[in-house]
């Protein structure tokens, strides 16, 4: 049975190349576990007002979806971290990398794209 609970308990990968802020990069689908904890944390901070924390919070939801071409994590020094991204890019860039992020792990973003 470990197999079996191994097997289920393997996250699916389904792997996306796209653009984000201008580069070509691959991202996976997130779990509902990691959509349900970046919710929670972000109502808490939207709560407290806290707009750089939710700026910071949504560059960490994209920089965690970021793999290779198979689906294995990038290591971390190769990218950047999330206060670079802020400082890189306008809050637009960010709000549409963190929106694929999440279309693409909710399963819409191909949806999307095939209308």
């Amino acid at each position: 049975m470990k197999n079996l609970k191994t097997a289920l308990l393997t996250p699916s990968a389904n792997i996306l190349a796209c653009q984000l802020f201008g580069a070509n990069v691959s991202i996976r689908q997130l779990t509902l576990g990691e959509l349900y904890d970046y919710e929670a944390k972000l109502k808490t901070l939207q709560d407290k007002n806290d707009a750089h924390a939710t700026s910071l919070l949504g560059a960490e939801l994209v920089l965690s979806a970021i793999v290779d071409e198979t689906g294995a994590a990038i290591p971390a020094e190769q990218l950047p971290t999330a206060d670079e991204l802020l400082r890189a890019h306008a809050n637009t860039a960010l709000l549409d990398a963190s929106l694929l992020v999440q279309r693409h792990s909710y399963g819409t973003l191909e949806e999307a794209q095939k209308n």
